[in-house]
This record gives structure tokens, C-alpha cells and sequence, in this order.
């Protein structure tokens, strides 16, 4: 990878199109996590190591953001190497590193391609949450015979995910997606989006999550009042409340529908309870965090990844009580400031020109959606939280680069939330 300040590489058509292909091929893979290392992983590797040979361009104004990740993993490794179990530990933050530079990957490559890349990244985590929605599905039925239980957990959908509580979240940004596809698409178009939007929206409620049952609601609300909010284009709003109005009856209804079948009726009775059996009790979730503090207190510098098990059977479910215990007082701050930095810059776009507002509106609620969900599970090696992540950074850092082009530009040509919502198909340079 090179550094650039603020200018684009040419367009090169044919090399263009293999890059957007490749990039698209990775997220569409991307929730493929039962074995470890993922073909995500594997794929991320090859195309990050042909990428630094090519040369893509590191933008000037992510470096706030890597210097935000490069302090979390140097005080993750000083808490590593105070903590016990150092070989598991050492991975851990071996992980978080690639995760890092998933991200960075990601900012730089929209960067370069713009409203395309992202598209290629949004269009290939539909293709993604699809196909662990299916394998939920199928398997939550037994539709897959001795293959089915590869796709449940505890009688919840885990699709090809290790855990429910993965993919409930994870299909959140692909629904958005999803359903601002069919207010601005036509024809075909709308009628596969719904039924992509179905099938996602029926694995949410199998997985039985109830972080991401409420991640999804307030993702979705913070979407349709941000979109409404932000858009001028009075067709476009009164679509957006009527389709809204529409999608809350019929999903009422198939979920009252879907509550008359015995299994589904009595496991939601169960998860719809605030609190669980593993919640409360002298060896339940809660006492649980309750030690967590008091290991932050007594290691500032962390205890590494799995410091903590010596004393506890488990991770606390927050995922900032466990960066705290892990990467020590400093790399929790490193950790905190990353994600306002990530939400600060990616709001201050939402004010700029070329900012693909309506699909920046989807990132940043789908983002903020994990960011609450680490109050009660850890998300830091959520995958979907890195290409978040990555995803806001790259927007914003092509919104720096159309204001330094407007310096030199008598006529810009901005294409903001209501040119994008209010336009054709062709002219929104769709991929899908």
C-alpha cells in the first residue's frame, strides 16, 4: 500500500472490474465462520497482500483511526505478556490485528472505487446473510437431514455461524440494504429484494436472539428517521412511511402466525423473558462482570485474552468490561476512542457532498446497532463489526477527498442521499 493525500488512481476498466469482482467474492463469503481460519480469512490475506503489491492508496485521514488500532494492539500485547495463558492470548490479539487490517483494507478500497466498492461490499453481505439465512432455516426445520443440526444450537438457527447471537446481528446491515433497495429499485428488482428482506427477517426470529431482535429495531428505526430526516425527495418519504406502515403489519402478522407453531410458541416464551437462568445467581452472567471489574481495577495494564478464565468458566458478555480487562486501562480507552471516531467522522460525513448518504444512514445504524450489543455480548471479533467499521471510515475518507476537489473544481457534481434516492438504477451504479 502507498499513502495519497487526496487524489484517486485512474479508472483502468478491466482491472476495475476484476478488483470490484474479487471484492465483492469476499463479503459474499463472508459468513462462511463454522471452521476456523474462515475462506473469508484465507480470501482477506490474498487479496490484502496483491493489493499492497498494486499499490492501493492509504487515504491521509484514516490515520487518526490507525492510530487508534495500532495503540489498542500494542497495549493488548502489553497485556498479554503480564497475563497468563500467553500462546492463547498471543492469538487473540493476532486475530484482532487482522481484523484491524480487514478494516483498513476496506476505507481503502472504497476510498479508491467509491459509491461502486461500496455497493460491491453491501450487495455481497446480502449474498452472505441469504445463505446463513437459509441454512438456519432449512436446518431449524430439519429440511437438511443429518446436515441440520451443522446449522442449529440449542434449537435456535445458527445458520453458518458457530452461534445464534452471531447471525441475528450480522444480517442486520443486509436487510437495511435490502429495504432501501426496494424503495428505490424497480421492477424485478423490488420483488427479489422482498423476498431476500423475507428470508433474512424469518432466520432473525429463529436465532431467538434477543440482542439482536433489539439491535434490528433500533437499527431500522434509527434508519427510516435518518432517511426521512435527511431526504428532500417527497416521493421518497412517503414510499419509505407507507412501506414501513406495510412491512410492520405483514411482519406482525407472520410472527403471530409463526407463534401457533408449538416449537417456535414455547422457545419464544422462554427468550422473551429479561433475564435468563445463566443471567442472575452466584455463578450467572452478572457476577460475572461483577469479577471483571474488580480484575480491571486490580490490573491497569490487562491480563490478556483469557486472563480472566482462571477464575471464571467464561467471558463477561461486554465487551468493553473485556477489552478493559484485557488490553488494560489504556488499550480500553484506545478501544472507546476508535468507536466515537468511527461515529463522529461518519456523522460529519452525512453533512458532505459525494457521501452516498443512504447507504451511509444503513452503516452507521447498522454500526451503532453493535456498538450497544457489546453491552451484553463481546463483539470484538465479530467480523461484520470490522467491515462496519472499515465501511464508515472509507466514506468518510472520500468525502475529504470531494472536498479537496471542489478546492480546484469550478463545478462539482455532488451526489448526495436525494439525487441517490430520487434517480434510476442506472445512475445509482448499482452492482447487483
Amino acid at each position: 500500500m502507498t499513502l495519497a493525500a487526496t487524489s484517486v488512481a485512474p479508472s483502468r476498466p478491466v482491472t476495475d472490474l476484476a478488483a470490484l469482482s474479487a471484492f465483492w467474492l469476499l463479503f459474499a463469503m463472508s459468513s462462511f465462520v463454522l471452521y476456523e481460519p474462515a475462506p473469508f480469512d484465507l480470501f482477506f490475506i490474498a487479496l490484502f497482500g496483491l493489493s499492497m503489491v498494486l499499490g492501493l492508496r492509504i487515504p491521509n485521514s484514516i490515520f487518526p483511526m490507525m492510530l487508534t488500532m495500532v495503540l489498542f494492539l500494542i497495549f493488548g500485547l502489553i497485556g498479554t505478556a503480564l497475563g497468563s495463558r500467553f500462546s492463547e492470548s498471543l492469538r487473540h490479539i493476532a486475530i484482532t490485528g487482522l481484523l484491524c487490517a480487514v478494516s483498513i483494507f476496506i476505507a481503502c478500497f472504497i476510498y479508491r472505487f467509491r459509491e461502486r466498492g461500496l455497493r460491491a461490499l453491501l450487495s455481497g453481505w446480502v449474498i452472505a446473510g441469504v445463505v446463513a439465512s437459509l441454512l438456519g432455516i432449512l436446518g431449524y426445520f430439519h429440511m437438511l437431514g443429518g446436515a441440520s443440526e451443522q446449522f442449529t444450537l440449542y434449537f435456535r438457527a445458527k445458520g453458518s455461524f458457530k452461534d445464534p447471537n452471531v447471525l441475528a446481528p450480522f444480517i442486520v446491515v443486509p436487510m437495511l440494504y435490502c429495504f432501501y433497495e426496494v424503495l428505490t429499485r424497480r421492477g424485478l428488482m423490488v420483488l427479489i429484494n422482498l423476498g431476500f428482506l423475507a428470508i433474512m427477517l424469518l432466520a432473525l426470529l429463529l436465532t431467538f436472539s434477543r440482542g439482536g431482535w433489539a439491535h434490528f429495531l433500533f437499527s431500522s428505526m434509527m434508519a427510516g428517521t435518518l432517511w426521512l430526516a435527511a431526504s428532500k425527495d417527497g416521493a421518497f418519504r412517503t414510499k419509505l412511511i407507507l412501506f414501513a406502515i406495510a412491512g410492520a403489519i405483514f411482519g406482525a402478522v407472520g410472527f403471530m402466525f409463526l407463534l401457533d407453531v408449538e416449537s417456535i410458541g414455547n422457545l419464544f416464551e422462554i427468550r422473551a423473558q429479561v433475564t435468563q437462568s445463566y443471567d442472575s445467581g452466584a455463578s450467572g452472567r452478572f457476577a460475572g462482570q461483577v469479577l471483571t471489574i474488580d480484575k480491571i481495577l486490580e490490573n491497569p495494564l490487562g491480563l490478556g485474552a483469557l486472563g480472566f478464565l482462571p477464575d471464571w468458566f467464561e467471558q463477561p458478555h461486554n465487551v468493553y468490561l473485556f477489552v478493559f480487562m484485557t488490553s488494560g486501562w489504556f488499550g480500553g480507552m484506545a478501544y472507546l476512542a476508535m468507536i466515537a471516531l468511527t461515529l463522529i467522522l461518519g456523522f460529519k460525513a452525512l453533512s458532505k457532498p459525494d457521501n452516498c448518504g443512504a447507504l451511509l444512514i444503513i452503516l452507521l445504524s447498522g454500526f451503532l446497532g453493535v456498538v450497544l450489543e457489546g453491552i451484553i455480548v463481546d463483539t470484538d471479533h465479530w467480523r461484520h463489526f470490522w467491515i462496519n467499521l472499515g465501511a464508515v471510515m472509507g466514506v468518510y475518507a472520500m468525502t475529504q477527498t470531494t472536498r479537496q476537489e471542489q478546492m480546484h473544481s469550478p463545478a462539482p457534481s455532488p451526489l448526495s442521499m436525494e439525487t441517490v434516492a430520487a434517480s434510476p438504477p442506472a445512475m445509482r451504479g448499482s452492482l447487483d
